[in-house]
């Protein structure tokens, strides 16, 4: 069966725009600040919510210290810039502590990194631009060569501790270099007196659905380097206070159901050759054939012929299917060499068939039955549909079946189904105590799945969605679900994003399960992206999730006039106008998402994932795209043909850069950080804005007395964001406005 990858809605319109971006804020006079200049280099400093360009010119005027402001609790950054007259050999950049009245901050509060550029060949639109733009962040670890003659910034970041003083600190920037230039900046931190929780109030879901691909690019190969690699990741995730789709890849939850003899088909009641059910297999697959197995193998006696014998029909005429017996010896091992394959053909009608296996090897104790729907070949490339009844297996001394599954009878009280929190309950500790993840997708087993492209009914172990005996089922499996996450403290972190923006057509279909879901497990959070108008499943629904251009005002009301959750995503749309997530488009942009939200009544943030580093149709056989050279995210799925280069826009579905930068020539074992991007920096420092106004909100209405001036502060005014497409694009708005914000919140906590 192929894997169906939610991916975001291919066919949005781009939007033209006379407009080309600016990232040097021509309009607004440029920005950045003077620090000092030699004939050795020049160094200037700009604050975080910028994209320097490599050929930025160097800001004019007086020499300004670096300033920056925090809570406790919360990130900030600066960007250092040197401009090389001529090439400055191993760079290095240090920390010093910093110091105020009330304590002190240790220099490994701070980090630094170094911007770096990738190359936009193919603008996402109109208003994008070709040219080196900046996005990887990877850690500066190893002194560098600068070459002259262009902007080479260093991101750096301070993660202020909870329990920090309020106050000024003030400490230095040392930069330096082995050809004797040296500078140090000093740098003056204010640390304002209220503090960010360890949980933001801004929930969300991030797409991490590749771990194999990132061990791939990072060429971990054991089990041990990819939980390693899986944990780097998820603390990524946790400093950029954001939550990833499921942190429970590695300590998922087991699920054990006992009482079902087979696999790989369904029970199908409509017309089976003899009692209730026959079995239905499947081949939908171009590239593989699937087949049906009993979960246990059947005890036979070595050196005995047996005989298999059953009936058949099938959806079309001449129909070729397969049935295959392997034989294992008395520990279980495989008899090479020794298996019976033989292929038969059937019509629509029921029809009896005989397999004669001859005498089975003498060290034969059981043997494993296959049934395949098509003809089994090494390509796969066979369709088609078969059902079997009435299966038996007899041994020729006796002719007595002793196949008691194959016919296919079951009764649903004796199926018994279990789930083990072992791995998952101490996972889900770390994660949403230690790592302040405040969602995460759910996973349910025997859930449809489909996108507006197509979609797939629901099966739970052979039984399929719309039948009663799949209903019984379901209620005993999401019961159970339902109470443990209820008593392990993390109901209603969950969301069960089960289908992909559906299409006109598909609404129905999704309304019924998630009626089913709400039927058997209410408290359990459903969840929809929608990308069309027109559609409500409120009702159903705990958590709505639009595409950013969609959002209904009106809807947004009626949602959270029930308390529950609406999000956006974004994703390969909107283009501009719009916030997007695209390289070449404004550095505001991620971190007014936030604001846009805020100012929308809106609760939650989604990106379909962060990892896509590769399209395998738009990519040759054998070659991964490198994102450190080819910044396109070339689209996949959907019935695209393999080879063909359709963009989606640079950047998408990627926030993160893999540690390697050399793809395939350099096979160095990386484990040593998730290298983010210049994006989900700016993302982070959006949802800590946006837990100002949260704070802002909750200690106006403790003092409302006191509020009227800091309450009018909630009402972000039009000039900063007006709606999705109308917003400030100059970054000093919402500085200015933030600390207006830091500051009535600080006087209402007094």
């Amino acid at each position: 069966m192929k894997k169906l990858f939610f991916l975001p809605f291919l066919l949005l319109a781009i939007t033209t725009n006379a407009q080309q971006v600016d990232p040097y804020h021509k309009a607004t006079g440029g920005f950045g600040y003077p620090v000092s200049s030699t004939p050795s280099a020049t160094l200037w400093w700009a604050e975080g919510t910028y994209k320097i360009m490599q050929d930025m010119p160097s800001p004019s005027g007086k020499p300004a210290k670096v300033s920056i402001f925090s809570a406790r609790n919360e990130w900030e950054s600066f960007q250092l810039v040197i401009v090389p007259s001529k090439t400055l050999h191993k760079v290095k950049v240090s920390m010093s502590d910093f110091a105020s009245k009330g304590g002190s901050l240790p220099s490994s509060a701070f980090t630094v990194r170094k911007v770096e550029y990738v190359l936009i060949k193919h603008p996402t639109d109109s208003y994008g631009k070709e040219g080196l733009w900046p996005d990887p962040l990877p850690s500066y670890r190893t002194p560098e060569d600068l070459d002259p003659g262009r902007n080479h910034p260093f991101w750096i970041s301070v993660n202020v501790p909870k329990d920090a003083s309020a106050g000024v600190y003030k400490g230095t920037v040392t930069l330096s270099s082995d050809d004797g230039w040296k500078e140090e900046v000093p740098v003056s931190l204010e640390v304002w007196d209220f503090t960010l929780p360890d949980s933001p109030s801004m929930r969300s879901g991030f797409g991490l659905s590749r771990i194999g691909d990132i061990a791939r690019y990072n060429n971990v190969t054991t089990d041990e380097q990819k939980s390693k690699l899986f944990d780097l990741y998820m603390k990524a995730f946790s400093e950029h206070k954001m939550s990833p789709y499921n942190p429970f890849e590695l300590t998922p939850v087991h699920e054990t159901v006992k009482g079902v003899p087979w696999k790989g088909g369904v029970f199908d009641a409509v017309g089976a050759h003899s009692g209730r059910y026959s079995y239905k297999v499947e081949d939908k697959s171009y590239t593989s054939t699937p087949e049906a197995s009993m979960h246990e193998r059947v005890s036979v006696t070595g050196g005995q012929p047996y005989t298999l014998t059953w009936w058949s029909r099938a959806a079309e005429d001449k129909q070729t299917f397969v049935v295959g017996v392997e034989c294992f010896d008395g520990k279980g091992k495989l008899i090479p060499f020794d298996n019976r394959y033989e292929a038969f053909v059937c019509g629509k009608e029921w029809k009896d068939f005989s397999f004669s296996l001859g005498n089975l090897p003498k060290e034969a104790a059981s043997v494993a039955i296959h049934l395949y729907p098509s003809k089994r070949s090494i390509s796969g490339v066979d369709l088609g549909t078969v059902w079997f009844d009435d299966l038996a297996l007899s041994c020729g001394q006796d002719g007595k079946n002793i196949l008691e599954a194959g016919g296919f009878e079951m009764d649903l009280d004796k199926i018994d189904i279990s789930l083990d929190f072992s791995d998952f309950l101490p996972a889900a500790k770390k994660y949403f105590g230690d790592y302040g993840f405040n969602s995460f997708r759910l996973g349910l087993k025997g859930l449809g799945s489909g996108t507006f492209y197509d979609r797939h009914p629901g099966v739970f172990e052979g039984f399929v969605q719309g039948t009663d005996e799949y209903n019984r089922l379901m209620q005993r499996y999401l019961k159970q679900m339902q109470d443990a996450l209820e008593e392990a403290g993390i109901l209603g972190k969950e969301y069960i994003y089960w289908f992909d923006e559906p299409g006109d057509n598909d609404y129905d279909f999704v309304r019924e399960t998630n009626r089913m879901i709400k039927e058997y497990a209410p408290k359990i959070n459903t969840f929809i992206t929608e990308h069309l108008p027109g559609h409500d499943i409120t009702d159903v629904t705990d958590i709505s999730c639009s595409i950013w251009n969609t959002v209904d005002k009106g809807k947004v009301e009626k949602v959270r006039s029930k308390g529950n959750g609406y999000w956006t995503y974004l994703c390969t749309g909107p283009k501009s106008p719009w916030i997007t997530l695209f390289i070449d488009h404004d550095a505001i942009n991620m971190r007014m998402w936030s604001w846009g939200s805020y100012a929308q009544n809106l609760t939650g943030l989604l990106i379909w994932e962060t990892v896509y580093w590769n399209s395998p149709e738009a990519s040759p056989d054998g070659i991964l795209q490198n994102p450190w050279e080819e910044a396109m995210s070339w689209s996949t799925s959907y019935g695209l043909i393999k080879g063909k280069r359709q963009p989606w826009g640079n950047g998408d579905g990627r926030l993160f850069y893999p540690e390697n930068r050399h793809v395939g020539v350099d096979k160095t074992v990386y484990l040593n950080e998730a290298v983010p991007s210049y994006r989900i920096e700016l993302l982070r420092d959006g949802i800590e804005d946006y837990e100002y106004f949260k704070i802002l909100e909750r200690l106006s209405e403790e003092k409302p007395r006191k509020a009227a001036s800091a309450k009018r502060l909630l009402q972000i005014p039009s000039t900063i964001f007006t709606d999705g497409q109308h917003y400030s694009k100059d970054p000093q708005d919402i500085l200015k406005y933030r600390r207006r914000l830091a500051a009535a919140i600080v006087n209402l906590s007094k």
